[in-house]
């Protein structure tokens, strides 16, 4: 057994064990043209504001969230204070339901730390009650969640829908450096609310 532990490194490719805890840091997303492979090339009506409109809580303080009750701000993404967790907030509608505030989005961070073959990484999101204008058909939503070169979160649902929490552990086949690229990515339609609530490596204890 302890030949095989030493051959192995008992299930690590570099003997260290990993360390819990998060992966991300909502308030360090950044617009990111990465991510073709995954979601294809933006349609040609792709849009998303690149700047908060009526913000007056603009810009951000580094490190924190933003609570927007009652704010008149019009943003596409913003590092969001929704109980005790700063999610990351994407949404996708202006005072005007016909005008797209964000209907592709591709934002990219780092990773805080190394995942190893074998870890476990939990992915945690939500989206409001989504709606479309009344006289567009059906169509679908999508969150996703990449790292490195493989896509861990993949949600898709249909528009409309209800509010909706959606959780999914995944199982890294291979080790990854900490500062990998991570990625989130929403394809939306309509007047919609997204988030990215936590992602973070599981304790195996």
């Amino acid at each position: 057994m302890l030949l095989l532990c030493v051959l192995w490194s008992c299930g690590s490719s570099s003997g260290t064990p990993s360390t819990p805890g998060p992966l991300v840091d909502n308030t360090k997303w950044m617009p990111s043209e990465e991510g073709e492979e995954f979601f294809g090339a933006p349609p040609a009506d792709s849009v998303c504001l690149p700047e908060p409109i009526d913000c007056p809580e603009y810009r951000w303080r580094d490190g924190e969230c933003v609570d927007l009750a009652g704010s008149t701000c019009i943003v596409s993404f913003v590092p969001e204070c929704f109980g005790a967790f700063t999610v990351l907030a994407v949404y996708t509608r202006m005072a005007n339901p016909q005008l797209p505030l964000c209907n592709w989005l591709t934002l990219e961070q780092p990773s805080l730390r190394a995942i190893q073959a074998g870890d476990q990484v939990e992915v945690r999101t939500r989206h409001a009650a989504l709606t479309a204008p009344a006289t567009d058909p059906a169509t679908r939503a999508r969150m996703s969640f990449v790292i490195g070169d493989q896509i861990a979160f993949d949600y898709n649902t249909l528009i409309p829908s209800a509010s909706k929490f959606s959780t999914n552990v995944w199982t890294a086949s291979k080790d990854y450096p900490a500062g990998t690229p991570l990625l989130f990515h929403v394809e939306n339609h309509g007047s919609n609310e997204y988030m990215l609530i936590e992602v973070n490596i599981l304790d195996p204890h």
